[in-house]
């Protein structure tokens, strides 16, 4: 991520590594604070489908999407300064 790496695909491409480990490294890194997960405006609403303009009467999806799925933005985050916590030492 640090070297611009933009989508989870993107990040299994350039380290070889499989999409099922790149999903549960950035979940660890979450965890860890490492990394910040928010939902973009551009994205469904938080209220769900019924609140969406393009939301149908009876709540459901009229843009055809399956549920409140939209881009999110996975922001590095500071590391704390101090000693490493025992996770990082080798």
């Amino acid at each position: 991520m640090a070297q611009g790496a933009g989508t989870r695909m993107e990040i299994a491409a350039r380290t070889g590594l499989s999409g099922d480990v790149v999903d549960a490294a950035l979940e660890h890194l979450q965890r860890m604070g490492r990394i910040v997960s928010e939902q973009l405006s551009s994205g469904c609403p938080d209220e769900g489908c019924g609140t969406c303009p393009s939301g149908k009467s009876d709540g459901s999806a009229g843009c055809g999407s399956s549920g409140a799925r939209g881009p999110v933005l996975l922001r590095l985050s500071q590391r704390p300064e101090g000693p490493p916590d025992s996770a990082e030492k080798v």
